[in-house]
């Protein structure tokens, strides 16, 4: 006698890839795009802009250190940038097979990139001296608008269809399911 399987099947299977689940794909698919033309300049800017002061690099005593330092901060940005765009991505095509591994980390990046967004888009408001002056509405359109596909990234995900994608392992619910005798029926 076959046992049933240990995760019950959801009463309707999932034929297809819902379209939240595409859309979630897609979404990912562009910011793995958008990282690799503009991932590691963007970083660069970004960390330039806000957090690097050119005297702690030593330019002054000895030129030389002072490159060697700058390249190496250099390196690391374009290498977390590289493991951040190959990240991306596996997790499109992980979910595209309907992997909840991916659907779980996927989910917490982009609350992640939204938190830091929004907290980016906060203490650029509150920078020395500009604390008092008029705000730049700017500034919170292109932060609203390079939110977006974390935002509809994460909005995809939770529906109801992509859960259920997620919960039937994509494609192929019932590989690993030994197969199910039919069912008896009396005439």
């Amino acid at each position: 006698m076959l046992t049933p399987p240990s995760t019950p099947l959801p009463p309707e299977l999932l034929r297809r890839k819902p379209g939240t689940v595409t859309a979630a794909q897609v979404m990912m698919w562009l910011q793995f795009s958008f990282l690799i033309c503009c991932g590691a300049g963007t970083g660069m800017i970004g960390l330039f802009w806000t957090s690097v002061d050119f005297d702690d690099f030593g330019f002054e005593q000895d030129l030389s250190q002072g490159f060697e330092d700058l390249a190496a901060l250099m390196v690391v940005v374009v290498v977390v940038t590289i493991l951040i765009v190959v990240l991306y991505g596996v997790l499109a095509v992980k979910i595209g097979a309907g992997r909840r591994w991916a659907q779980v980390v996927t989910i917490l990046l982009m609350l992640g990139s939204i938190v830091t967004g929004f907290y980016g888009l906060y203490a650029g408001f509150r920078v020395g001296d500009a604390e008092a002056s008029v705000v730049d509405g700017s500034r919170l359109v292109w932060t609203l608008l390079g939110l977006s596909m974390p935002i509809v990234t994460l909005l995809c995900l939770f529906t109801g269809s992509a859960n259920q994608w997620f919960r039937q392992r994509g494609r192929d619910p019932l590989r690993g399911v030994p197969p199910q005798p039919p069912v008896y029926r009396p005439y």
